[in-house]
């Protein structure tokens, strides 16, 4: 260290290693205990008089207690980059690459070499990277900041480089997105009510608040879905969960107050395939139809809104002679099949999902939303002629 000291006396010893294994090493790139010093030195040597700051034993040492403490050969490491949020793994060079490290019975031990490993992988951090890329409610400049901050969490010596878009005009500059969430947040952890301001646009393409607000609600929880970011409160008056966009709210404001709603009884997944495109509103018993050509991939996109809950069964010919006039064996000679899918699920979201894909379902119960959808594409097909 500067000023004479000896370098093994130093007190950031370790964290001089853990800085060069999180920027420089990763399962593909691990180091030996010399390019770990030699690294350290020419990061930190300028904070010594000498140009070194640490020696190859201290460097071995130090690795060898976190191997032997902290992270000892046979650790569970999903239980390790929990607890700590990341790992230090110590391995040996074969002829296949690089692979945990044994102790050989001989003298001849095999050279160690050290990776640091983040709780979060390549993929994970790309995957966020690019939903976070792909969300035009966030402002620029949280855009640019988020996406620094996954960055830094890979190897600085192995940075993914791909562009990354911000573009002003497809930004919002002014987005309250993050602070609104993270005061939303703090509400339903306080398990106190809000006074919000929900909008909607303008011609000027500007929020104006709803008729009606502000007004008092009880936060539930938190929710992405369908490409938005949802908070759901409970609607005291009906007796049901309501979902608002969080970058339409303007103004929130923590009451204290007592909920009626237990958020702890809620479950978001359950909420998430029983209200699609999250309409609000009470679940109902619902049967459709569905037709699957095996080149439309129906199943996929009913599993995708719906889940894997939802009951799928062929169509028998007495509910396709009643609704289609056509048994199954007519259908099969055109390669298609049609299939009975039931669920409980909040009409409104599967009525606007029918109407979309009204070219391969039909609503047959309840006969109340079979008539909605028919009645909005008849009024849609007026508009066409």
């Amino acid at each position: 260290m500067a000023g004479g000291s000896k370098p093994e006396s130093s007190r950031l010893n370790l964290f001089y290693i853990l800085q060069v294994l999180s920027g420089y090493t990763d399962e593909e790139h691990p180091m030996s205990a010399p390019a770990i010093r030699d690294k350290v030195n020419a990061e930190f040597g300028y904070l010594s008089s000498t140009g070194a700051v640490i020696s190859l034993d201290t460097v071995k040492r130090t690795l060898d207690d976190l191997m032997d403490r902290i992270f000892p050969p046979g650790i569970d490491y999903r239980e390790a980059l929990c607890r700590y949020g990341y790992c230090i793994s110590c391995v040996m060079k074969t002829d296949g690459g690089y692979r945990a490290y044994r102790a050989a019975k001989d003298a001849q031990a095999p050279k160690k070499y050290y990776y640091y490993e983040n709780s979060l992988g390549t993929a994970e951090l790309l995957t966020l990277k690019d939903a976070i890329e792909t969300y035009s409610y966030f402002s620029e400049e949280d855009i640019t900041d988020i996406i620094r901050k996954l960055l830094r969490l890979r190897p600085q010596s192995f940075p993914d480089t791909r562009y990354f878009d911000t573009a002003r005009e497809t930004r919002d500059g002014d987005s309250l997105l993050l602070m609104n969430i993270e005061t939303l947040n703090r509400v339903i952890n306080n398990r106190n009510s809000a006074k919000i301001t929900y909008c909607c646009y303008g011609m000027d393409k500007r929020l104006a608040p709803r008729p009606g607000y502000p007004k008092i609600i009880e936060p539930v929880h938190l929710m992405w879905s369908n490409g938005y970011y949802y908070l759901l409160a409970y609607n005291e008056k009906y007796g049901n969960i309501t979902s608002m966009r969080i970058d339409r709210i303007t103004d929130i404001e923590e009451i204290q107050t007592e909920n009626t709603y237990r958020a702890e009884n809620f479950n978001p997944v359950q909420y998430r395939y029983e209200h699609p495109v999250m309409f609000g509103g009470k679940k109902e018993s619902i049967v459709m139809l569905c037709r699957d050509t095996g080149k439309n991939y129906i199943m996929n996109t009913i599993v995708d809104v719906f889940g894997k809950n939802v009951r799928v069964t062929q169509a028998s010919d007495d509910l396709l002679e009643e609704y289609l006039k056509h048994g199954r064996e007519y259908y099969e000679e055109q390669g298609i099949t049609w299939l009975r899918v039931s669920m409980e699920s909040a009409p409104g979201g599967v009525e606007l999902w029918a109407t979309q894909y009204c070219n391969d379902c039909l609503i047959i119960s309840p006969e109340e939303s079979r008539e909605r959808v028919k009645k909005r594409l008849d009024t849609g097909i007026i508009y066409y002629h």
